[in-house]
Order: structure tokens, then C-alpha cells, then sequence
């Protein structure tokens, strides 16, 4: 199989994931986002620890741990996904799934922008065509959620700056993902300890 067919099938596998995880989400809405995040945090570092070990590239995680400039974009990134995350899973627990999908319909837009404003991309009249069409959409989009969209643009903005970060790293996407998850476990083994401490934990008890 060629890679441009691969890589097709795993973008189109990855929005099936995606978009089928806001039912997921909606089971668990009796436990709080956080605690939903911190879990998704930790496990995501035994997943992905997992799959380097087995890849024999362990060495590749330390190599950009051990570099400051890199490490101090990951903790961007870090930050970035994980209000994003929060945010997905807190929407989709209160009900408000509409603003969470027009937020990702919104990406592309906030993505572009960031391409013109800071790499210096020029798209061609075909493409300043469609993006007309899809702001018009997301204006409309917007107008009939009648009310202000906070969340929609949270998760466009956030998402966006993820991924202008992420070019900057030059990294594979298994190791750079890693990093981001070691970097936030910390913060999410404590929340965890010590909600659980506190007989507030929900997942592993109920």
C-alpha cells in the first residue's frame, strides 16, 4: 500500500475515532471533565511508553526532553491540548456538542489565519474562494446558535496554536504526543491521588 493511501486511511480513521468520542464522553458525564482528563492523561502515557518500547525508540523521547528550546514548545502544546481536551469533554457532558463541532468546523479558519499571519502562506484565488465559502458557513453556523461562541472559538484558537507549535517541533507525531503526555502525568497522577483520597473519585469505583 502506497503511503499516500495509508496515510488516507489513517486520517479518515482518525475522524471516525474523533467524532464518535463524544459518545464515549456522554457515559461517563457523571464524572467530572477533569477527573475524565487526568485519566485520559495518564493512560495515554502507558499507551504511547508502550508503543516506543515496542518500537525500540525510547531513546528518541529522551533525546527531546533533554533539549529546552523543544521542551518548552511541548509545554505549550501540552497546555494547549489539554484545555482543548477539557473543554471537548466538558461541552459534550453539559450538552452542548453544536458548539463543540462548530469550534472544529471553525479550526481550518483559525488555522489558515495563523498560516498567513506567521509562516507567510499565500493562498491563490481558488483557495481565498473556498475560504470565503466556509467563513460565510461558520457566520451562519454561528448566528443560528444564538448565543455567544465562546466555547466554539476556545477550541478553534487552542487547537490552532497546537498544531502552528507542533510544526515548529519537527518531530514524529508517537514521540511528540509522548512528550506532551509525560509532561502533563505529573499534574494528573496528583489531581487523581488526591481526589481519590478524598472519596471523590468516580472511575475505578463505580
Amino acid at each position: 500500500m502506497s503511503d499516500t493511501r495509508l496515510g488516507l486511511l489513517a486520517v479518515m480513521a482518525a475522524c471516525i475515532i474523533w467524532g464518535l468520542s463524544p459518545l464515549y464522553y456522554k457515559l461517563l458525564d457523571h464524572v467530572p471533565a477533569l477527573e475524565v482528563l487526568a485519566h485520559r492523561t495518564v493512560w495515554s502515557l502507558v499507551t504511547f511508553a508502550l508503543v516506543l518500547a515496542a518500537q525500540r525508540r525510547i531513546g528518541a523521547l529522551k533525546d527531546c526532553l533533554s533539549q529546552p528550546s523543544l521542551l518548552a514548545i511541548l509545554a505549550f502544546c501540552a497546555v494547549m491540548i489539554s484545555v482543548n481536551c477539557f473543554l471537548l469533554i466538558y461541552s459534550v457532558q453539559a450538552g452542548r456538542v453544536t458548539e463543540t463541532s462548530l469550534g472544529y468546523y471553525t479550526f481550518p479558519l483559525v488555522a489558515i489565519a495563523l498560516g498567513v499571519a506567521v509562516l507567510g502562506e499565500r493562498p491563490r484565488v481558488w483557495q481565498w474562494l473556498a475560504i470565503a465559502l466556509a467563513t460565510i458557513a461558520v457566520v451562519v453556523l454561528t448566528w443560528g446558535l444564538g448565543a455567544a461562541p465562546w466555547i466554539a472559538l476556545t477550541l478553534a484558537v487552542t487547537f490552532g496554536f497546537y498544531s502552528l507549535a507542533k510544526k515548529r517541533t519537527a518531530l514524529g507525531a508517537v514521540v511528540s504526543v509522548t512528550a506532551e503526555v509525560v509532561l502533563l502525568a505529573p499534574a494528573a497522577v496528583i489531581w487523581l491521588v488526591v481526589v481519590h483520597g478524598q472519596g471523590g473519585g468516580h472511575i475505578g469505583r463505580d
